[in-house]
């Protein structure tokens, strides 16, 4: 898959965590979905979605539970335009019915206010449908807490979370809107960030936090309302041999890494900014990386980071 680099990465910590749990879906629990057109979907329960929701604003955490090598196993090492999806429900009978669903990016609106029989029957159906049906159909698992499952095959078809959420493949095309059972995209696209949104009856969508995705299948949440964050800058550029060493501002909270290019002729194009250094994790102190070049007499650098 073709290889696109960020201009910033938020906090990033260990992934290939050991799975613990075993697929038993509770309403409540988090489904992780990684799928793309062509391929098998990747099926994780991570667990209550209180570990996400009971988080302090303003925390970034890396989201474990999951096996990369899973994900990497089937899309390649790769992951870029893989597509995820984060989505937990209540119970239709619990006292406050609640979803919780990715989708748009980051400090954007969605105007999502279903009536309690349409939540039942879109939000909850589709992601208690995804968590259930792979016990029912008894599909084997790939791990403790995983599942991956061909869309495509007859045998496990029914069990995928292409099939439920677009009733049988024939909404296919609507995938993306879970099936066009919500208004909005629910997917985020490797490498980028995305929300995580609470869906009710009856009331206003409320924005939960952002997840990170990198194209090497690093994925991290921080809790509460989207904020820009303020941009590094460089405070210094020192050389000695062949070796350029850049020195910038950072906040705490996010991963920097340093760009180069050796043409300012299309600036705003990010292969023409490849990243050749990093990352560094920001604690609001200086930082400096390293970039060897023996090659160009000269050079433009910057560093850059993803909220």
């Amino acid at each position: 898959m073709k290889r696109i680099y960020l201009t910033a990465i938020t906090a990033l910590v260990l992934l290939a965590t050991p799975l613990a749990r075993a697929w038993t879906y509770s309403d409540t629990d988090t489904l992780l979905i990684f799928r793309a057109s062509g391929f098998s979907d990747v099926e994780f329960n991570l667990g209550n979605i209180s570990q996400f929701t009971n988080v302090p604003s303003g925390t970034t955490i890396p989201v474990t539970g999951w096996n990369v090598n899973l994900v990497t196993g089937t899309f390649g090492s790769d992951l870029t335009g893989v597509s995820v999806i984060v989505a937990a429900t209540t119970s239709p009978y619990a006292t406050s019915k609640i979803s919780w669903v990715s989708g748009k990016v980051a400090g954007g609106t969605i105007t999502e206010t279903p009536t309690s029989s349409s939540w039942q029957s879109k939000f909850w159906s589709s992601i208690n449908g995804v968590g259930t049906k792979p016990i029912l159909n008894t599909v084997p698992p790939a791990s403790a807490n995983a599942y991956i499952i061909n869309p495509a095959s007859a045998d496990t078809q029914g069990a995928s979370y292409d099939y439920i959420v677009t009733g049988a493949n024939q909404r296919l095309a609507q995938i993306a809107f879970l099936g066009g059972n919500a208004s909005f995209n629910v997917e985020g696209l490797v490498p980028s960030s995305f929300g995580l949104w609470q869906i009710a009856p009856g009331t206003a969508a409320k924005y939960v936090g952002t997840f990170t995705v990198t194209d090497s299948g690093e994925l991290t949440f921080t809790a509460g309302p989207f904020t820009t964050v303020t941009p590094p800058a460089i405070v210094g550029i020192t050389r000695s041999g062949n070796i350029s060493t850049v020195s910038f501002t950072t906040i705490g909270g996010g991963n920097y890494w340093l760009t180069y290019t050796n043409t300012l002729a299309d600036s705003g194009s990010s292969t023409n900014w490849p990243v050749v250094s990093g990352p560094v994790i920001g604690d609001g102190s200086n930082h400096s990386l390293n970039h060897t070049n023996d090659t160009d007499t000269a050079g433009f650098y910057r560093v850059s980071r993803t909220p």
